[in-house]
């Protein structure tokens, strides 16, 4: 089965929220999303292997901008009811604090929905909302509707 054809079950077993166990990155480092307070959250949870910088024991920086990504992804396919996936143009991260070694969170809100191109603003955290560790900006391409 495809990524898409994947895809496709767990939306109409409404269990999008699992699209992490799918793609290959996302379950490699242990990215999962649920619906908490009736918001997507996506949490990375962590691990050893996560540091990037071994004496200041911090996250690597590459690992937040894919738990972002991933997060703008799966909020938009929430959103989209189309047969083919969107597909990221670009992501414009900002990293505005050392990540400690501890679990990271971030949610997201489409900034923007076109018919080809959607913008969605992404933020991390480890304590509070309102505290951020990293924010990000993801530019994605629609597939044409009806397109499959």
């Amino acid at each position: 089965m495809s990524l898409q054809e994947s895809v496709a079950q767990l939306r109409s077993d409404d269990r999008l929220h699992e699209v992490n166990d799918i793609v290959p990155y996302a379950d490699f480092i242990g990215i999962k999303s649920g619906w908490e307070n009736g918001k997507l959250i996506t949490r990375l949870p962590f691990r050893e292997d996560h540091i990037g910088n071994y004496t200041a024991r911090i996250f690597h920086g590459g690992l937040i901008g894919a738990l972002m990504e991933q997060t703008a992804f799966v909020l938009l396919l929430h959103h989209i009811k189309r047969d083919q996936l969107p597909k990221v143009v670009n992501i414009s991260a900002n990293y505005l604090r050392p990540v400690a070694p501890r679990e990271v969170i971030a949610g997201g809100m489409i900034i923007r929905q076109g018919m080809r191109i959607a913008n969605v603003r992404v933020r991390a955290w480890q304590t509070t909302w309102n505290d951020p560790v990293a924010t990000a900006d993801v530019h994605f391409l629609l597939p044409k509707r009806g397109s499959s």
